[in-house]
């Protein structure tokens, strides 16, 4: 719980610490947004960390406090002590917001099942959203309204994983959550966000016929869907698709949406110990993907999915650990909060990038 006294320390956090050109400043030269995902706990006992998410970052997303669990632990419960700090945060320091999310098949309260088997799933996405996005309206630039709903190796024929609410209200839920969030914030742009579509293998080349087709039939049936979300946890292990990923990119912009890049970041874990040569990789990987996404102008924000390797899944998640027990370095920041290989990936691909 994010007390009064905490809430108003995470406001007024806006020591800057020295260093180079903050990503904010360098992401904006091409009209940009740059940001991350931030730990709202974090935030009110690291006064270093929050202090590098403030020089850093224009936009922010909170890792955790805006998912269904945490804005809805009870059923018709809600609890925003978390949000409502983030939310503080942000405003103090000029940040745009993205939140995330309404509508996954993880992170979500233990009360959902028994609801939604017990046919009330109409009322309770109803009471979910409009409860949640309604609290911050018109102080919320995007949210991811759907994630991760379509996978070809679980899609049934309508292009939709059998997800609980998928399972509950049928694949007219994912049209309803967009509408009942439109209704709520009519100005938020709306997202549906999503992984491994960059690579060159089958399964993403699928993904990302299949996410075409989705959202080409969600637009024509009047979806409000304005954004698709391109989350790119990259594994350099697996080769990536520059061509082919240009062509998504181009015609996911031709159907009008806004692009994000929402959860940059990179697996180290299968490469060598040493940091020079691990940062030279990880800097090489970062700036091939992004020196595709920037060369698209509908492309208007990048995310990191975490701003430091102090507070990042890639160090604590099985299969993106390192199997050697060192820290993870694919993020802007390593545990000290100085500088990676990745940091300066991004400064190089800003810098090269066409203005928008």
């Amino acid at each position: 719980m994010i007390t009064r006294r905490q809430s108003l320390t995470l406001a007024g956090a806006a020591a800057l610490v020295p260093g180079p050109l903050p990503l904010r400043e360098a992401a904006a030269q091409c009209g940009v947004l740059y940001g991350a995902a931030v730990s709202v706990r974090a935030l009110a006992r690291d006064p270093a960390y929050a202090a590098c998410v403030a020089r850093e970052c224009a936009i922010v997303v909170p890792d955790l406090a805006a998912k269904f669990a945490a804005t809805e632990p009870e059923d018709g419960q809600f609890q925003f002590a978390e949000l409502d700090a983030f939310m503080a945060f942000a405003g103090a320091h000029r940040m745009r917001v993205r939140l995330h999310n309404l509508v996954w098949g993880v992170y979500n309260p233990a009360w959902l099942d028994s609801a939604l088997r017990a046919a009330r799933g109409d009322a309770v996405l109803r009471q979910h959203i409009e409860t949640v996005v309604g609290r911050y309206r018109g102080r919320v630039l995007a949210w991811d309204v759907v994630n991760e709903p379509s996978d070809p190796r679980w899609n049934e024929a309508d292009g939709l994983v059998a997800l609980p609410w998928k399972r509950a209200l049928g694949a007219g839920y994912f049209d309803e959550a967009f509408a009942l969030a439109h209704g709520a914030d009519p100005n938020a742009v709306l997202f549906v966000n999503d992984d491994l579509l960059e690579y060159a293998d089958a399964a993403s080349a699928a993904k990302r016929d299949g996410y075409l087709r989705l959202i080409e039939k969600a637009r024509r049936r009047g979806a409000p869907l304005g954004g698709f979300g391109l989350e790119a946890h990259l594994r350099p292990e697996r080769p990536f698709a520059p061509g082919p990923y240009r062509r998504f990119l181009s015609e996911l912009a031709g159907m009008g949406l806004v692009l994000h890049v929402t959860e940059l970041d990179v697996c180290d874990r299968t490469m060598p110990p040493g940091i020079g040569p691990r940062d030279a990789e990880i800097a090489a990987c970062a700036k091939a993907f992004l020196d595709v996404v920037l060369d698209e102008s509908a492309v208007r924000a990048v995310l990191t999915w975490g701003i430091t390797t102090r507070y990042s899944w890639l160090a604590t998640t099985p299969d993106m650990r390192r199997p050697d027990g060192l820290p993870p370095r694919g993020l802007p920041l390593d545990t000290a909060l100085q500088q990676t290989g990745m940091r300066r990936a991004l400064l190089d691909a800003f810098a090269a990038a066409p203005s928008r």
